[in-house]
């Protein structure tokens, strides 16, 4: 029995990997290695494979995080276990061990503006899968071999949704009958720019005279202190469920794309502060269809919260995305195996 090995980064990905997990258990041995940074490998742990942590986060500069890409991915070629094949959402230290010992590397991506990642691994990557919001040239002029790109109509927050069951205790557990849910930026990615000037703490002032209560997600441990002094804000004392956060929140608000996108495909009001000066094609596809709306003027935003209702969810049409991507990748197995 050939065994997977999940190369996961960032805290949504275990909600994304589990679907494969599942959909792969009687059919290839699974592991997982899971990067050193903010709540993942709790996370991880919670998907009950075997698992080991690698790597770490390597801050703001691009001088240290192109020496911490090389450090990171002589680790894992030194340390991670036996696998025939990988499948990442853009993890380069797995993509470069794939290549280095000649197993099949399978990545997903749904940021095209992350351009010293892709050019560190897309020649590397045997197959990868893209929204198709994304343009293919973009990619292709990143280093992604045409032939090898392969899209689907949807988000890949569609994807894990599909399988998404609202854990009922999960109210136990936050102290407000009502809440916003407001998660900062994420101001150490290379991608993001005015990183002094986080517009959190003029959210959390707004909402506390609003009378808003914000169930609040800190990104880094230096962005607790924003939240010192107001009783209107609760900080989980573990990582919670992404997925339930947004389902029972009246809002969110969040400085990067995953949550807002989340949110918008379970129905929930979501805005976005993403600091970038330019927009991932899956946002401003989302903004087009009036499901996300985005700003960094924190008055618009208290004004679009308190405006706004939420809607019913798309399942059917997250269970159609999922099952098409799961053939993808199915796809690009059996591609392999033939060549």
């Amino acid at each position: 029995m050939k065994t997977i090995c999940y190369g996961i980064n960032n805290s949504h990905e275990p909600n994304f990997f589990k679907v494969f997990i599942n959909n792969f258990k009687n059919i290839y041995n699974q592991h997982i290695v899971a990067h050193d940074y903010i709540e993942v490998p709790k996370l991880v742990d919670k998907l009950c494979l075997p698992n080991i942590v690698l790597g770490r986060h390597y801050g703001q500069s691009k001088i240290k995080k192109v020496r911490g890409m090389f450090e990171n991915s002589f680790e894992y070629i030194k340390k991670v276990p036996y696998f025939d094949i990988s499948i990442s959402h853009g993890n380069p230290s797995i993509i470069h061990t794939s290549k280095l010992r000649s197993k099949l590397s399978i990545t997903f991506t749904d940021n095209e503006i992350n351009h010293l990642g892709h050019y560190s691994y897309f020649p590397f990557v045997d197959f990868l899968i893209t929204p198709k919001a994304i343009s293919k040239e973009i990619l292709i002029s990143q280093g992604a071999r045409k032939d090898r790109i392969f899209q689907y109509d949807g988000y890949k927050e569609q994807i894990y949704i599909a399988d998404y069951i609202p854990d009922k205790k999960f109210l136990s557990t936050i102290p407000f009958g009502s809440f916003v849910t407001l998660r900062p930026e994420a101001l150490k990615n290379i991608y993001t720019n005015n990183k002094d000037s986080s517009i959190v703490p003029e959210l959390l002032r707004l909402l506390n005279i609003s009378n808003i209560n914000v169930l609040y997600l800190p990104r880094y441990e230096s962005d607790r202190a924003w939240a010192e002094n107001y009783d209107n804000i609760f900080i989980p004392p573990e990582p919670i469920n992404g997925l339930d956060a947004c389902f029972y929140s009246d809002a969110v608000l969040t400085g990067a794309g995953t949550f807002s996108r989340e949110a918008a495909c379970l129905g929930t009001p979501a805005i976005s502060f993403f600091p970038g000066k330019t927009l991932l094609s899956v946002d401003r596809d989302l903004i087009l269809k009036g499901k996300v709306f985005h700003s960094r003027n924190p008055r618009e935003i208290i004004d679009f919260v308190k405006n706004s209702q939420k809607k019913e969810s798309n399942i059917l049409n997250s269970n159609i995305i999922k099952n098409q991507v799961l053939k993808i990748v199915e796809d690009c197995i059996d591609i392999s195996e033939k060549e």
